[in-house]
């Protein structure tokens, strides 16, 4: 598939009748993981609450995530509630888990971290188009560096028990 852009398939979701429907409107879209599902190459989307304060916005602990493959967006493989599973008995969801903006990125403008987000999504599409195309993904360090300076650092260990091995993959915290 030609032109992958995960940030769009996010977007598309986001629009979609399931998302409206099945997954409370409070909660944002998180940092997407890529995997295989089987033999299909498919999306895992985060998804947690945050709730604004005077100074600083709180991040709870992700909440639910969608799979659906890359190429069949429209066909979802999984639908989790984290509250619901057993393995995240222990979290409580009335505590933050983190809050935005975190120390790596505490000094970047608005304008600048939206255009930093873009960018990493723009590995996540280069990444994709390697990986469908059977070929190595040259820029894996580069995306490293940066999802690991976007990455919410309380945020990250429940990233890490949806996909380990994608997270620290491309996040060094």
């Amino acid at each position: 598939m030609e032109n992958t852009s995960v940030y769009n398939l996010i977007t598309e979701f986001n629009h979609s009748d399931f998302r409206r429907k099945s997954i409370p409107q409070e909660v944002a879209a998180g940092w997407p993981c890529v995997q295989y599902a089987g033999k299909m190459l498919a999306i895992t989307i985060p998804f947690f609450a945050r709730k604004a304060g005077k100074d600083k916005i709180a991040l709870y602990p992700i909440y639910c995530s969608v799979t659906f493959p890359i190429l069949n967006p429209k066909r979802l493989l999984d639908f989790t509630i984290y509250p619901l599973n057993p393995l995240w008995s222990s979290v409580d969801y009335n505590k933050p888990a983190g809050y935005f903006k975190h120390e790596a990125i505490k000094d970047i403008k608005k304008q600048e971290y939206k255009e930093m987000c873009m960018e990493l999504y723009g590995y996540y599409d280069k990444m994709v188009e390697a990986v469908l195309a059977k070929k190595p993904f040259e820029e894996s360090d580069e995306m490293s560096k940066l999802f690991t300076k976007l990455m919410e650092p309380g945020l990250y260990p429940f990233y890490k028990k949806i996909n380990g091995k994608f997270y620290t993959s491309f996040c060094r915290l």
